[in-house]
């Protein structure tokens, strides 16, 4: 089970138990005695109402949490937690209480409230889903230059530093580690895979490559230097693509969901949603880390999603069909996948599975 169907299971976890005759009045008595008394009653219930009626739900929007108190008993305070941490502390004169949304991430924002009574709790939950409030710019490209690929290299991750292409590539019996010289496509060292392996997304951290494989729940960590193995570590997800940002992991699993990983033992920190003003943004692939953006292919399609990892906003799009010309396409074409950048020359670099090429490309804003 993976942190979001976790936090899921929390928010739908307050349940109403309560006990009827049943003719074996002692074993009742035996099962109330292991029930909390906060389970057992249930005086309160939970409104959640957005105050824009026009709205399906988006960040910046307010929304009333309204404690319903159906046997009028007397409430001390309130604490609001909102996405795991405490939110407010109210006293009953400040219900209902309004959430402003306007720092909040995208995505389903669970919602837990103690309310503290005549010398007992209650929990209630609720949650809340929030779309981006950004509309997406839209932007193109324009090819500055192109470099040989390997057309049998199914790409899955693509890393530049220090003047050469890293490389993971993907498929059963085929996966492999690379070191590549961009100016000829040359592979100048490579690690194989077990068969058993899919090579996923790649990064670099420090001197050491750090490789996803895609259903394996597996990792690999090698010596950037000699691609000797150096340890192994479990995946809770399916394995897409991986960043490295300011000394945390960030790994896609296909579906909307970023989770933020340690770099050295490889928990799960948190996670985010990724949300555009229309809805989730699933299918989150090979990503890059360029300019304190997260950049992501969507896969089974030519768009590049520059998003803002801190709140799930996905803030444009980049179009880059037909950047790979039908001439030089074959029966063995695939899919646009893998983005690298070069931090010290600033330049953006993109490829495909099994493609001839690797390009480099300047973004354009499309013209209104």
């Amino acid at each position: 089970m993976n942190l979001f169907n976790k936090i899921l299971l929390f928010s739908a976890s307050f349940l109403f138990f309560s006990c009827g005759q049943n003719g074996n009045e002692n074993k009742n008595q035996t099962q109330n005695q292991n029930v909390p008394q906060s389970i057992q009653e249930k005086n309160f219930s939970l409104k959640v109402s957005n105050l824009d009626e026009n709205s399906i739900g988006k960040v910046a929007d307010k929304f009333s949490l309204e404690i319903l108190n159906e046997n009028n008993k007397n409430i001390d305070s309130v604490v609001i937690s909102v996405d795991g941490k405490k939110y407010a502390v109210l006293k009953p004169s400040e219900l209902p209480y309004i959430v402003d949304t306007k720092s909040f991430r995208c995505g389903m924002i669970p919602l837990t409230l103690q309310v503290f009574y005549e010398g007992k709790t209650e929990h209630l939950g609720s949650s809340i889903k929030l779309f981006s409030e950004v509309i997406p710019k839209r932007k193109t490209y324009k090819v500055v230059a192109s470099y040989n690929h390997d057309n049998q290299a199914y790409t899955q991750g693509l890393q530049f530093e220090d003047g050469f292409f890293y490389e993971s590539t993907g498929l059963n019996n085929k996966s492999s580690l690379r070191k590549v010289k961009p100016e000829t496509g040359e592979i100048l060292q490579s690690y194989i895979l077990e068969g058993e392996y899919f090579g996923e997304g790649l990064t670099i951290v420090d001197n050491k490559l750090i490789q996803l494989t895609w259903k394996n729940h597996k990792g690999f960590v090698y010596d950037k230097k000699n691609f000797e193995k150096i340890q192994e570590f479990d995946v809770a997800t399916e394995g897409w693509g991986l960043s490295y940002y300011n000394d945390t992991l960030l790994l896609t699993d296909g579906s909307e969901n970023i989770y933020f990983l340690e770099k050295n033992n490889f928990s799960t920190l948190k996670f985010i949603q990724v949300y555009d003003n229309l809805g989730p943004v699933k299918m989150l692939n090979e990503t890059e880390i360029i300019n304190g953006r997260l950049y992501a292919n969507i896969y089974q399609s030519d768009l590049i999603a520059e998003i803002d990892f801190h709140n799930g906003k996905v803030l444009s799009y980049i179009e880059l069909t037909n950047i790979l010309p039908n001439n030089l396409r074959t029966d063995n074409t695939d899919v646009l996948n893998g983005i690298a950048y070069d931090k010290k020359g600033d330049r953006i670099f993109v490829t495909g599975k099994n493609w001839p090429k690797v390009f480099q490309i300047q973004l354009l804003d499309v013209a209104k």
